[in-house]
């Protein structure tokens, strides 16, 4: 693969196992527009990124080369060797081959942390179109505003503090239903230390998963 800065875009050139339509519309983010057939804009840790795919080549538009290392190579995860993970899981069940092959552009973004854990809470018997929904009236009634773009006010996802300000009843108001005193509770928790996402890092995926 081949990175270049061209006019204030991002071009990555011939970059393997990547589909924007196959990232994005899979149920792992929420906070992304379809524009056209492999076009998108894409809202992350306040941030507004319009993208493009031909073939093997993505663009990011009017990004700088810094957004691009500390924001969107991080948040695709555009440096890990899909090829060989692939390999390795056909290696260990060849069963799953027609499911891999036909999927195999699919990237496991790195979003911010709070915007996963509350969007997933969110989805909780959830289909895709409403939880985008949800998560973009957060963002526009609790969030810090971005810019505008063709004439549309874009926000950042509110921060753990400005959500956690929020009150049961208001969450509700963004029906969210069900899921307002989980998303509360979360905030809470994350606001008083009991749970601590750079500790979480820090250990491995069984002690994560072990940590209440």
């Amino acid at each position: 693969m081949n990175i270049r800065e061209v006019d204030n875009n991002i071009v990555l050139e011939g970059i393997d196992k990547f589909e924007i339509e196959q990232i994005l519309e899979c149920g792992q983010c929420f906070r992304f527009e379809r524009i056209d057939r492999n076009k998108y804009t894409i809202i992350s840790r306040g941030k507004h990124l319009y993208v493009e795919q031909t073939g093997s080549d993505v663009t990011f538009f009017n990004t700088t080369i810094n957004d691009y290392e500390y924001i969107w190579k991080e948040y695709f995860d555009i440096e890990r060797d899909y090829s060989r993970i692939i390999n390795e899981i056909l290696e260990s069940d060849n069963t799953i081959i027609d499911s891999v092959e036909a999927k195999s552009g699919i990237r496991i973004v790195k979003q911010e942390p709070f915007e996963t854990l509350i969007s997933f809470i969110i989805s909780q018997n959830k289909q895709i179109p409403h939880i985008k929904k949800i998560v973009e009236t957060l963002s526009v009634k609790y969030g810090d505003f971005i810019y505008e773009y063709n004439n549309k006010k874009i926000y950042a996802f509110p921060t753990i503090e400005q959500l956690a300000a929020v009150t049961e009843e208001e969450l509700r108001d963004c029906k969210v239903g069900f899921r307002a005193p989980y998303i509360k509770d979360a905030c809470n928790k994350l606001v008083d230390g009991t749970i601590n996402f750079i500790e979480l890092y820090k250990l491995s995926t069984r002690e994560a998963r072990e940590k209440r």
